[in-house]
C-alpha cells in the first residue's frame, strides 16, 4: 500500500505538470533565476526544487541560470551531495551572500544527506543560504518522506521534465554533441560523464548518437585512453555507414587511424588514413583530406619514410593555409619540423616549431604549446644547449599537468630524463624515466613504454649495471615484435647486442 507522504508527492507532481510544463522552458529558466535573485536582494533563504529527466537539458538549464546569476554578481557553486553529504554545514561553511548553490547526486548522499537536511533545516535558514536541488521523481519521493519538514521549507518545485530531442533543442544537442575544445582535465571528464549519460538517454541510434560517440572516442583520446577512443569510433563508423553518411564516415576512419597509431599499431593506421583520404577526396571536402594527409604523413615517419612524410605534411600544409585553418596549420608546421628533426636539419626544424608554437598561443590550443615547447626543447638539446632545453621541457611538463594530458605530460618527463643522463646526473634521469614508464602504461601506451624501457636500460648501463640494463632492453624488444614496429625493433635489436657483446 502506498504511504501518505508518496501519494503527496504524486499528487503534487501531477498538480505540477498541469501547471508548469504548460510555460515554455525559458520562461521557467527565468522564473527560477528570479527566485534567486530576488532572495539575494531581500538577502533571504531559498530553496528551490528542480525537477528534471534528462542529464543534458538539466546542465543546459544549469548554464543559462547561471549566466542570469552572473550578471547580478552572484557565484554559481556546484555541490556533489555524494561527497558532501552534510549539506547544512557545507552551506554554512561557504559564504552565502553571493553564492547560489547547485546540489546534484542527492541519490548518491541517502540516507545520511536526507538526516542532515532534516535536522539541520534551520541553519539552512539562519545562514540564508540560496540553493537549487535537481531532483529526479524518486528522489523529491524520498525528501518529502524522510525529510519532511526540511521539504516544508521549500519556495518552490519547477519542472524541466523535457527529453533533449524536442526539435527546437536539436541544434543545441548537435553543437554539444560535436564539441571536443575543453580547457582543462575537469571539463573533459564533465563533458564525457554528460555525454554518456546522453547517449543512453537517446533511444535510438541516429545523427545525434554517431556525432556523441565520435565525440566521446576524441575526448578519450586526449585522456590517452586510446583502447576506450577506439570502441566509441568503431560504434560511431557503423552508424555513420547505416545512415550513408561518407563525410563521418571519413572522420571516424581518420580518428580510428589516429588512436591505432598512438598505440603504436602504425601500418594499421595507415589503412585508416588511407580509406579516409580517399572518402575526403571523393567527397570534395578539403579538410578532411588535410586531416588525411596530415596523419599520413605522421605514420610514415613512424616508419623511417621521412621524405615521403615530407610530402603529405607539405600537402596539408597548403590546404590549410588555403581555408585559413589555423591550428591545421600549426600541426602541419610543427609536423614538418619533426620531419626535418629527424633528417638532422635541427635549425630548420627550429623555425617550423617556432611557427607552430606561435599559433598554439594565439588560439589557446594548450596541448599543441606543450608538444611544440617539448620539440624546441629537443631541437635545443641536439645543438648542445641542454639547460635551455630543461627550461622548454619544464614548461611543457607545467602545461601538461595544468590539462591533464598524460602523453604530453609522459613525454615531458622522457625528455627530462634524457637531458639530466646527458648532464652525468644519471640517478636524476632515472627519476623522470620512472615517472614516464608509469604514465605510458596507465594509458596503454606500448610503443612509449618501450621507449621508456630503452631510457632505463641506457641509464643503468651508464651506471654499470649491465644485468638490469639487459633486463630492460628485453622487455622493450618484447613490445617492439608485439606492435609489430621493424624501426622499434631494428633498434632495441642494436641496443641490446651492443651491450651484451
Amino acid at each position: 500500500m502506498m504511504k501518505p507522504g508518496a501519494m503527496y508527492i504524486l499528487l503534487l507532481l501531477n498538480w505540477l505538470r498541469m501547471t508548469e510544463i504548460i510555460d515554455p522552458i525559458e520562461a521557467r529558466v527565468s522564473r527560477l533565476g528570479n527566485y534567486l535573485i530576488r532572495a539575494h536582494k531581500y538577502n533571504k533563504a531559498s530553496i528551490l526544487f528542480a525537477l528534471y529527466l534528462s542529464e543534458y537539458v538539466r546542465a543546459d538549464v544549469e548554464k543559462e541560470i547561471r549566466q542570469l546569476l552572473d550578471e547580478q554578481g552572484l557565484e554559481a557553486l556546484s555541490v556533489d551531495a555524494g561527497e558532501y553529504k552534510d549539506l547544512p554545514s557545507f552551506f554554512s561553511s561557504r559564504s552565502a551572500d553571493q553564492t547560489v548553490f547547485f546540489v546534484h547526486n542527492l541519490e548518491k548522499g541517502f540516507p545520511e544527506a536526507l538526516r542532515y537536511l532534516n535536522f539541520k533545516r534551520e541553519e539552512i535558514i539562519d545562514h540564508r543560504v540560496k540553493a537549487v536541488f535537481w531532483v529526479t521523481d524518486e528522489e523529491l519521493t524520498r525528501i518529502g518522506n524522510e525529510a519532511p519538514d526540511f521539504f516544508a521549507f521549500r519556495n518552490r518545485v519547477v519542472e524541466f521534465i523535457e527529453m533533449p530531442l524536442a526539435e527546437e533543442r536539436k541544434p543545441d544537442l548537435v553543437e554539444f554533441a560535436l564539441e571536443t575544445e575543453y580547457r582543462s582535465l575537469d571539463e573533459i571528464k564533465h563533458s564525457i560523464e554528460l555525454k554518456e549519460t546522453l547517449l543512453l538517454e537517446l533511444s535510438e541510434a541516429d545523427e545525434i548518437s554517431g556525432y556523441l560517440l565520435n565525440s566521446l572516442g576524441i575526448l578519450f583520446f586526449q585522456l590517452s585512453s586510446y583502447k576506450k577512443a577506439i570502441e566509441y569510433h568503431e560504434q560511431a563508423l557503423v552508424i555513420a555507414k547505416e545512415m550513408g553518411d561518407r563525410r563521418v564516415v571519413g572522420t571516424s576512419l581518420g580518428n580510428l587511424g589516429s588512436a591505432y597509431s598512438s598505440l603504436g599499431q602504425v601500418e594499421k593506421a595507415i589503412e585508416y588514413y588511407k580509406q579516409a583520404l580517399a572518402i575526403s577526396q571523393e567527397l570534395g571536402d578539403k579538410r578532411l583530406e588535410g586531416a588525411a594527409l596530415g596523419n599520413l604523413g605522421l605514420a610514415y615517419r613512424n616508419l623511417g619514410q621521412v621524405e615521403k612524410a615530407i610530402e603529405y605534411h607539405e600537402q596539408a600544409l597548403a590546404i590549410s593555409q588555403e581555408f585559413g585553418d589555423r591550428r591545421g596549420e600549426g600541426i602541419s608546421l610543427g609536423s614538418l619540423g619533426n620531419a626535418y628533426s629527424h633528417l638532422g636539419q635541427v635549425e630548420k626544424a627550429m623555425e617550423y616549431y617556432e611557427q607552430a608554437l606561435v599559433i598554439a598561443k594565439e588560439i589557446g590550443d594548450r596541448h599543441n604549446e606543450g608538444i611544440w615547447l617539448g620539440n624546441i626543447g629537443l631541437a635545443y638539446s641536439d645543438q648542445g644547449q641542454v639547460e635551455k632545453a630543461i627550461e622548454y621541457y619544464k614548461q611543457a611538463l607545467a602545461i601538461s599537468q595544468e590539462i591533464g594530458d598524460k602523453q604530453v605530460e609522459g613525454t615531458a618527463l622522457g625528455n627530462l630524463g634524457l637531458a639530466y643522463r646527458n648532464l652525468g646526473q644519471v640517478e636524476k634521469a632515472i627519476e623522470y624515466y620512472e615517472q614516464a614508464l608509469v604514465i605510458a602504461r596507465e594509458i596503454g601506451d606500448r610503443q612509449e613504454e618501450g621507449n621508456r624501457l630503452v631510457n632505463l636500460g641506457n641509464a643503468y648501463s651508464h651506471l654499470g649495471q649491465v644485468d638490469k640494463a639487459i633486463e630492460y632492453y628485453e622487455k622493450a624488444l618484447d613490445i617492439g615484435k608485439e606492435i609489430k614496429d621493424p624501426r622499434i625493433i631494428n633498434f632495441y635489436e642494436k641496443n641490446l647486442k651492443s651491450i651484451k657483446s
